[in-house]
C-alpha cells in the first residue's frame, strides 16, 4: 500500500519500534504488529558491527563455494592454508580458476559485473551437465562470455573476446556452436547499430559521423542482410567518415576496429554503390 486509504495522503510513516505504518496527515493505522527485522543490538562503528553481525553478505556465483564456506580467523594462517589444501576439492579447484579467468577477460573488456555473474552461472551449468569433459576450460569461457554480452546486448565481437583470451578464435566460435547445441541456447541476430557508438568512440570520431553512419546503416539495412554485423557497422562508418572531408578516414583502422578486414568493407561498399547507387 503507498497511500492512505482514509486521505488518500502518500505521506505514510513505518514506525519498526511500534510494528506500526500509519498516515502522517490524519493519523489512522493502516497496518499494526509488523514484525521488526531489524537487529536486536546496537552497534557504533564498523568493528562493533563486525563482532555482532551473526549472518553473512547473500550468496556470490564469483566464488567457487558461493561465499557460504566458514572462513576461519586471521590470526590462524597456517590454518587457513590447511583447511585451503584439505577442503578444496579438485572440482573446487577448477571452478576457482575458471572464475578467475571470467573476472579477468571482464574486467579487460570493461564489462559490467552483472554479465561476470551471469556467465559464472552459465560455466556451472554446463558443468552439472558434464559439458566441459575433453575440452578447453579457455575456449569455453571466452564462448560463454560472447553469448552472455548478446543475450544483454552489450556488443562484443568475437575478435574482442579472442584478443582478451588465452585460446584462437576459431576454437572460440567451435565453442560458441557447441554450447549453443547442448543448452539450447537461442540468440536473437546482433544489431549492427549497437556496435556503432563504440567503434566511433574508439576511432575518435564525433557525434556527427556517428549520427550519420546511423542514418547509412538505416539506408542499407534491407540489403546488408546476410552480412556479418561488425563489418555492416565498419562499412556505415566508413561512408559517413568520408563524407566529412575535416576526418582522415583509413580503411584499415576501421576494420581493425571492427574486427573485419580492409577487403570486407570495399567489397560492401562496391555492392552498396552496384546495387543502391549510393553516393558519398
Amino acid at each position: 500500500m503507498d497511500k492512505c486509504p482514509e486521505c488518500g495522503s502518500r505521506n505514510l510513516i513505518r514506525d519498526p519500534s511500534r510494528g506500526e505504518i500509519y498516515c502522517a496527515d490524519c493519523g489512522v493505522v493502516i497496518e499494526e504488529e509488523l514484525v521488526d527485522q531489524r537487529a536486536e543490538w546496537r552497534s557504533y562503528s564498523n568493528e562493533e558491527f563486525m563482532k555482532r553481525a551473526r549472518t553473512g553478505p547473500p550468496t556470490n556465483p564469483m566464488f567457487y563455494d558461493k561465499g557460504l564456506s566458514t572462513r576461519t580467523p586471521k590470526s590462524l594462517v597456517h590454518s587457513q592454508r590447511l583447511r585451503k589444501t584439505l577442503d578444496v576439492s579438485w572440482n573446487e579447484r577448477e571452478t576457482s580458476f575458471a572464475l578467475g579467468e571470467i573476472e579477468r577477460m571482464a574486467s579487460a573488456l570493461k564489462l559490467p559485473r552483472e554479465i561476470a555473474e551471469e556467465t559464472a552461472l552459465l560455466y556451472r551449468k554446463a558443468a552439472r551437465q558434464d559439458m566441459l569433459r575433453g575440452r578447453s576450460i579457455e575456449e569455453l569461457l571466452s564462448a560463454m562470455l560472447y553469448i552472455v554480452c548478446r543475450q544483454y546486448h552489450v556488443p562484443r565481437t568475437f575478435h574482442e573476446i579472442a584478443e582478451v583470451s588465452r585460446v584462437p578464435l576459431e576454437r572460440i566460435r567451435k565453442a560458441y556452436f557447441y554450447i549453443k547445441r547442448k543448452l539450447g541456447v537461442n540468440l536473437m541476430p546482433p544489431n549492427p547499430a549497437d556496435y556503432i557508438p563504440r567503434f566511433c568512440s574508439k576511432l575518435g570520431y564525433n557525434r556527427d559521423i556517428e549520427t550519420k553512419a546511423l542514418e547509412i546503416l538505416k539506408k542499407i539495412d534491407y540489403i546488408s542482410k546476410g552480412w556479418s554485423p561488425n563489418s555492416v557497422a565498419a562499412t556505415a562508418i566508413y561512408l559517413a567518415a568520408s563524407t566529412n572531408p575535416y576526418t582522415g578516414v583509413v580503411r584499415a583502422k576501421i576494420a581493425r576496429v571492427a574486427g573485419t578486414t580492409s577487403t570486407t568493407i570495399s567489397n560492401q561498399v562496391k555492392k552498396l554503390k552496384k546495387d543502391l547507387c549510393f553516393t558519398f
